[in-house]
């Protein structure tokens, strides 16, 4: 064989791998070794077969143990726009207490979402100005839950103007939505003035067009009477952003239900802050803001602390930007690439073997503390439904309800699966059409 027939075999077999699978690749060099001796056709090599797994995070089967097809995350993003005018401190009161038991209503679906939250806030003079409409964009989309209750924590009101359409404006303009195609991407407006206020420069009604270009539903939601909410034309609002409207009693949103496991969700709470690993220059200060959120929970009221424990056991609240154990979990990590002086101070005097072995127990330590909150929260959840029911004989419902049964729907329509544990099974489905209309009734 002359030299010319070598370097014809050796390119043939190379432009060969380059259309073979990665799993090919070594196939293909093993046939390249031997090529100088025995020259075979390219077209003999087969690729290696995958190995198809379930999926750990969804229903499918794939080549990796957690993938990245496209039933396995989804996007949801959620945009919370509050009126903080004078009158509507229990308005802000009932999102600091239900927050987390939203984000824990959206961990029982499937696919797991991939959630973010945006916050604004209008109708504060002392926060804003008029050229601005008295809008706050407090916090763009953010997959940061503890740095949208820190901003939720800090809200103050005071009397001022309100405008529908200008804050739902910034809503769509201005934040910075999903371009995913499959995601959910819905809008929340409450407050208790006319939707039609400063109407000459933002009209809801062309606002909802451009949502609806977007994707983006809008839902209404009137601190009030129902029909005096409908008197201020909030359910048109809803109507034509293709959501719901619904009318709350603020009370009603603030009422904390204490329940016999909030004490050991508590202790598990300790336990699982003890495995964030804070990493990098954002590490400490996040850290720190982790533990002064599970403080201004317990401010809140028993169920709020302990919805915020409960939620921090699912996959929605993800801290892999400070966090080494959620950081691990991330495509392309690899904890060498860290500089040694950006890892946690314990870990700093570890031999690079020892680090590793470290991770992997705090993240085997993280899953066992979390598996068990999870089981405690689903116990915690038929004993909370039974005593909501008793609460609501009125009729009554709160903020939280409002938003938690607007979204229920919302995702069921993009194709999103609730888990038995969002079923009430000791009791049949309550009509809530007086509380909570369609947009399309």
């Amino acid at each position: 064989m002359n030299s010319k027939s070598l370097v014809s075999i050796i390119v043939d077999r190379y432009h060969s791998m380059q259309r073979l699978p990665a799993s090919g690749v070594l196939v293909t060099v093993l046939a390249l070794s031997f090529g100088a001796i025995m020259p075979t056709s390219a077209s003999t090599l087969r690729a290696a077969e995958h190995r198809v797994v379930k999926c750990s995070a969804c229903a499918c089967h794939c080549h990796q143990r957690v993938c990245n097809c496209c039933r396995c995350r989804r996007p949801v993003d959620l945009v919370i726009c509050l009126d903080t005018s004078g009158s509507m401190t229990q308005l802000i009161d009932s999102a600091r207490s239900r927050l987390w038991d939203v984000v824990n209503e959206l961990a029982t679906v499937k696919p797991t979402p991939t959630l973010r939250v945006g916050l604004l806030t209008y109708g504060t003079p002392n926060n804003s100005t008029a050229r601005s409409g008295w809008v706050v964009r407090q916090l763009d989309l953010t997959n940061d839950l503890d740095e949208v209750y820190a901003k939720m924590m800090a809200m103050k009101t005071s009397g001022g103007d309100e405008f529908v359409g200008w804050v739902l404006n910034d809503a769509v303009e201005k934040m910075s939505w999903s371009s995913d195609p499959r995601a959910l991407r819905v809008i929340f407006v409450a407050g208790n003035e006319s939707a039609d206020q400063a109407r000459s420069s933002y009209d809801f009604r062309y606002v909802a067009e451009n949502a609806q270009a977007k994707q983006i539903v809008i839902n209404s939601i009137y601190a009030g009477n129902h029909q005096q909410g409908r008197n201020e034309m909030w359910h048109e609002v809803a109507r034509h952003g293709r959501g719901s409207y619904s009318a709350i009693d603020m009370a009603q949103g603030t009422i904390q239900i204490e329940t016999p496991y909030d004490k050991l969700l508590s202790e598990l709470n300790t336990k699982l802050n003890d495995t964030y690993l804070a990493f990098g220059q954002k590490g400490k200060r996040s850290k720190q803001r982790q533990e002064e959120q599970d403080a201004n929970a317990a401010k809140v009221g028993a169920q709020a602390q302990a919805s915020r424990a409960a939620a921090k056991s699912t996959p929605l609240y993800a801290n892999a930007m400070w966090d080494l154990v959620d950081a691990s979990k991330e495509e392309g990590f690899e904890l060498e690439s860290l500089k040694n002086r950006d890892l946690p101070e314990r870990m700093q005097a570890m031999a690079p073997a020892e680090q590793k072995a470290y991770l992997e127990g705090m993240v085997a330590r993280r899953n066992e503390v979390q598996v068990r909150m999870q089981k405690i929260n689903a116990d915690r959840n038929h004993f909370l439904k039974r005593k909501k029911q008793a609460l609501q004989k009125d009729g009554k419902q709160g903020l939280g309800d409002a938003m938690l049964a607007a979204l229920r729907q919302q995702a069921e329509d993009m194709g999103f699966v609730f888990g038995d544990e969002s079923q009430d099974v000791d009791s049949p489905k309550q009509e809530k059409k007086q509380t909570n209309e369609k947009a399309s009734e």
